[in-house]
């Protein structure tokens, strides 16, 4: 996708690799005009192919100046739409997209994905994420694989994921966590069930240090792959 500029777990319902990477773009849409910016992601979105991976709109909370968020996922390797996509295109969806959105925020990220568990993303489209610094990223995303093979039972459909910020992000982030749910207080209740589990205390103890930077949610409006 070229000159992409406007456009945002995260967070993809199959098992990824370091390979695939992503690009996460938020935005700040003006009150009253949430659904304007759904029908102009989906238009210019729906019905195209992805070479690999695929795009997502979502809505954000409790993440200061930032409303709702797009994110692109895919193979470095082979990025993007089958069918490249007009200047006229490009220039039509940007003017639509600055109509609704201003002033757009930073903090804007690029980085990997370092896997997901499998899980419908349909019935779960509500994620906390969690953006953290972590000081021993080969300890932690050990310590990390084990808890969440062991919390799979407890996950069912839903699913959990870890990325690394790259490029941008929230300042001072290294990685963040995501788990999705299918509404804040199922992710929640999720949470305490996997935090009272032996797997989980071992994790803690097991992962290096690991500072807390923000956490804010996200919920999947419209997705295309």
């Amino acid at each position: 996708m070229k000159n992409l500029t406007l456009v945002f777990s995260l967070f993809l319902a199959f098992n990824v690799s370091a390979q695939y990477s992503f690009r996460a773009y938020n935005l700040n849409v003006k009150r009253g005009q949430e659904e304007a910016v759904v029908k102009a992601f989906t238009e210019f979105s729906e019905g195209e192919k992805w070479k690999s991976g695929g795009v997502m709109l979502q809505s954000v909370g409790f993440k200061n100046d930032v409303t709702h968020r797009i994110l692109v996922w895919g193979d470095p390797e082979n990025w993007g739409t089958e069918r490249e996509r007009t200047d006229e295109e490009w220039d039509l969806y940007r003017e639509k997209m600055n109509n609704y959105t201003h002033p757009n925020p930073i903090d804007n990220a690029m980085g990997s994905l370092l896997g997901f568990s499998e899980g419908d993303w349909k019935a779960n489209r509500l994620a906390r994420i969690y953006d953290v610094r972590v000081h021993d990223p080969v300890k932690f995303k050990s310590a990390w694989d084990k808890n969440v093979k062991e919390a799979k039972k407890i996950l069912g459909d839903r699913r959990m994921g870890l990325i690394r910020y790259e490029v941008g992000g929230t300042p001072g982030a290294t990685h963040g966590l995501v788990i999705y749910g299918k509404n804040n207080n199922d992710v929640q209740v999720t949470l305490r069930k996997i935090q009272e589990t032996k797997a989980f205390k071992e994790y803690i103890s097991s992962r290096g240090k690991v500072e807390y930077i923000q956490t804010y949610t996200a919920y999947t409006a419209v997705r295309f792959q």
